[in-house]
């Protein structure tokens, strides 16, 4: 396995990030934190071990990927939140596997990882990986690759379709059973899509 960069530097990667996500509130602000981080290319360097970056305060790095487009929130109980464990976790994983953290999020969004807290979060690392693992390195689903096509990102679709984007995340994400879904959200879908229920369906 070949790392992102020198496994000299990890810790400090994994507690700076852990420190950064800690700040945010929820779900909905760790993804938009995450798409700020990638979109200002500081994940890039992040991700490439640059000291500059990874040796930053973490309310100064904070700053310098959102600006001042979300307030930074002192945490309460930093350490033992779900935020903090996920940029922790992220930042391991990232230089575990030397995927980008563009890669990752496609498929592994941080309000993913918040959610695998319970059990993992006492789990060692390595249990973590396997299960990320698992989603990253997995097939995409129908409805994930009919959005793509259709130029949709999951916030459009949900707004089109009035189906949640909790609903279309765990779709595509598996932690929902597409083919159990409720006919009245699959023709909602289907219609914006342009194609059929079955077309959404995976083959088990």
């Amino acid at each position: 396995m070949i790392h992102a960069y020198s496994e000299l530097y990890v810790n400090d990667a994994m507690y700076t990030l852990a420190e950064v996500f800690s700040y945010v509130q929820d779900e909905r602000q760790a993804d938009m934190l995450f798409q700020d981080f990638v979109m200002s290319g500081i994940a890039y360097q992040f991700g490439r071990g640059n000291p500059r970056y990874i040796n930053m305060p973490s309310q100064a790095l904070f700053y310098e990927i959102v600006g001042t487009r979300m307030p930074l929130i002192r945490p309460i109980g930093m350490g033992r939140s779900s935020q903090y464990w996920c940029g922790f976790v992220l930042a391991y994983y990232q230089w575990y596997t030397g995927l980008s953290f563009e890669q990752i999020g496609r498929k592994l969004p941080p309000s993913q990882i918040m959610r695998m807290y319970y059990p993992l979060h006492e789990a060692d690392l390595q249990k973590f990986v396997e299960v990320a693992n698992r989603i990253v390195f997995q097939k995409e689903t129908n409805l994930a690759r009919y959005r793509k096509n259709a130029g949709l990102s999951q916030i459009e679709l949900s707004r089109y379709s009035q189906v949640s984007l909790r609903s279309i995340q765990s779709y595509e994400q598996r932690q929902l059973n597409i083919n159990t879904a409720p006919a009245n959200k699959l023709l909602k879908l289907s219609r914006v899509l342009g194609c059929t229920i079955e077309d959404l369906l995976e083959v088990e």
